[in-house]
């Protein structure tokens, strides 16, 4: 016959086993699982970042094969238009550049077929087609030139022959300002006025 004593420390000896065995399965269990002190992730960060795109390039101009092969005529625009802003008192620098830019003027409308130059029964849409179809990029040079003497004033679409006033408009791509434009330096680099000195 057992004893209860032999019950009692076969029980404890069982109950301690069990017991023993249950916490190293829990905490081994509990160190495997790790509790993230982050804050929730919202649902756009989760999302996979998106692909890198190309830098866009920038926009180039279609460019022809040049309005004219003389490049005389261009040199001489921006030359008369470097002199145009900052004109000497003996000199007329208004008068000198109204020609080289009619000059350089005429060749678009001999371009767009109109051989009677100065005048030409296009429209400007029209000449601004052949225009932009035929610059090269010495041609948007003197563009950029005609453009600063249209913006700096003195000049009005009436200051040249016929319709020449309206091709230095499409070449410019500027409005003329008209005004008085630029006031003339002498050869001291002062303005031209009344100088009164007082002697005494």
């Amino acid at each position: 016959m057992l004893d209860w004593r032999t019950l009692a420390l076969g029980f404890g000896v069982f109950a301690a086993t069990f017991a023993g065995g249950w916490w190293l399965d829990v905490a081994n269990l509990v160190s495997r699982v790790t509790v993230s002190d982050a804050k929730p992730t919202s649902v756009a960060s989760a999302l996979p970042a998106p692909v890198a795109q190309p830098p866009a390039q920038a926009k180039t101009v279609d460019l022809g094969k040049g309005l004219t092969d003389d490049d005389r005529l261009r040199q001489a625009v921006i030359l008369r238009a470097k002199a145009y802003h900052n004109p000497a008192c003996n000199q007329d620098a208004r008068t000198l550049y109204v020609r080289a830019a009619s000059e350089y003027a005429e060749v678009l409308l001999r371009a767009a077929g109109c051989h009677s130059a100065p005048s030409c029964r296009l429209g400007t849409g029209a000449l601004e087609q052949v225009w932009s179809l035929n610059r090269s990029a010495r041609d948007l040079a003197v563009a950029e030139a005609m453009a600063g003497v249209s913006e700096a004033g003195g000049l009005t679409e009436r200051d040249f022959r016929g319709d020449v006033g309206r091709a230095v408009r499409v070449i410019a791509g500027a409005e003329f300002r008209g005004g008085s434009g630029p006031e003339c330096t002498n050869e001291r680099g002062r303005r031209r006025g009344w100088r009164i000195r007082w002697r005494f």
